[in-house]
């Protein structure tokens, strides 16, 4: 009869170190390749680290993975350790696999939404069915009442998915068994994003102070990501040759790479953008080259602003006054700007190149890459007509 493997659990204990200090260490026994069992241990954590038993015991899980990691009939892991070995494996700020923002995306959505309820549950028992209901019961984190967007059910059903993949890959469950695949779940989205009409667009514009007026400048004039425009740099404006350099990116207060390798170029500046941006330098308290474009205050220049704190401080009630109800966030600026490129009938490629979109499908179709004059043509037009845009009566009241 062929013998089963074992799944070794080991045993917890508290053991007290040579500096006085406490620490969980898992005992646990293997079989040698001449058939003796021996006992090994390995170190948890501090007792400062996990002060409970409790945690100790999730911690441990971890450590219980890598010992068992054999066959699948050798071990029926839950989805908690499961989580964790992929966080600390691909989820780790030296693997380069996956960005910043993308990686603490993936910690939130397994830490929010996957693991209150599948935490305990066996990588075996999760299926399809259960999954997909549970997807149609999600709520909100942000208090509003209403269910998550389909987009975010989205995408936690692919990081779920996700998860099971890497689970194969180490052999924590059979190769092929993927119950996530089987998920029904849309991304369409409820309700259609706003865009600005370009009178909107210049109200905004013209009426805002010069750092808010510098920004959003940057943001209708060219679709930067926000990440984007706000990670720039006094040097990476040419004042002379009218362009912005787009290297880098920041996400809650976390410096590094743009989206993709495309997005990471010059892009042309109208000279009423850089009026705007001489305007700004010329108040801001940082100037020089090395500072950012929008420095923060209170990190006395060393790091750049939170974006959405212009946004909700600023922004937002300036549109609200000057009787703009469309819901307005900083890609709703990138949003306006693809948009009046295609009403201006502009090409594909140039739209694609202006936008800086990696995936050719994202512009409507597969082109080559078009030539700067044409791009930055293209951008002019856009500033040019806003800049020309009439402002209705009752808004230049409420802005002035």
């Amino acid at each position: 009869m062929e013998s089963r493997q074992r799944y070794e659990a080991g045993s917890l204990v508290k053991k007290r170190r040579a500096d006085g200090r406490s620490e969980w260490v898992l005992r646990y026994r293997v079989t040698l390749d001449d058939g003796r069992r021996v006992q090994r241990q390995a170190v948890v954590g501090t007792t400062e680290k996990y002060k409970t038993e409790s945690q100790a015991q999730k911690a441990a899980d971890q450590v219980r993975l890598t010992i068992n990691n054999i066959s699948p009939a050798a071990q029926v892991p839950t989805v908690g350790p499961v989580a964790q070995h992929f966080k600390d494996v691909e989820l780790n700020d030296a693997n380069e696999r996956r960005s910043w923002a993308t990686k603490q995306n993936y910690k939130e959505m397994l830490n929010l939404f996957i693991l209150p309820r599948w935490e305990t549950t066996r990588m075996l028992d999760v299926k399809s069915v259960a999954v997909e209901a549970w997807l149609g019961t999600l709520m909100s984190t942000k208090k509003t009442g209403k269910p998550l967007e389909n987009g975010t059910k989205q995408r936690i059903r692919n990081i779920f998915s996700t998860l099971f993949a890497h689970a194969q890959r180490y052999e924590f469950v059979p190769i092929g068994h993927n119950p996530i695949k089987l998920v029904r779940q849309t991304g369409k989205r409820s309700r259609i994003p706003d865009i600005l009409e370009p009178w909107e667009t210049k109200a905004l514009w013209v009426s805002a102070g010069e750092r808010e007026r510098a920004a959003i400048s940057i943001e209708f004039g060219n679709g930067l990501r926000i990440c984007e425009g706000f990670a720039l740099q006094w040097r990476d404006i040419d004042f002379e040759r009218g362009t912005a350099l787009v290297t880098k990116g920041i996400v809650k207060g976390h410096l590094g790479k743009v989206k993709t390798e495309i997005s990471k170029k010059l892009v042309p500046l109208h000279p009423y953008q850089l009026e705007d941006l001489a305007a700004w330098r010329a108040g801001s308290s940082y100037s020089d080259d090395d500072d950012w474009v929008f420095a923060s205050h209170r990190s006395r220049g060393k790091k750049p602003l939170w974006p959405h704190m212009i946004l909700r401080r600023h922004v937002q009630p300036l549109a609200r006054k000057l009787g703009i109800t469309k819901t307005i966030g900083w890609h709703t600026f990138r949003r306006t700007f693809a948009s009046l490129l295609k009403a201006n009938g502009e090409d594909v490629k140039v739209v694609q190149e202006l936008c800086r979109h990696a995936n050719p499908s994202t512009t409507m179709g597969l082109y080559a890459q078009a030539f700067t004059d044409d791009a930055r043509r293209a951008q002019g037009k856009v500033v040019e007509m806003v800049h020309r845009a009439e402002i209705p009566e009752a808004a230049k009241a409420a802005g002035a």
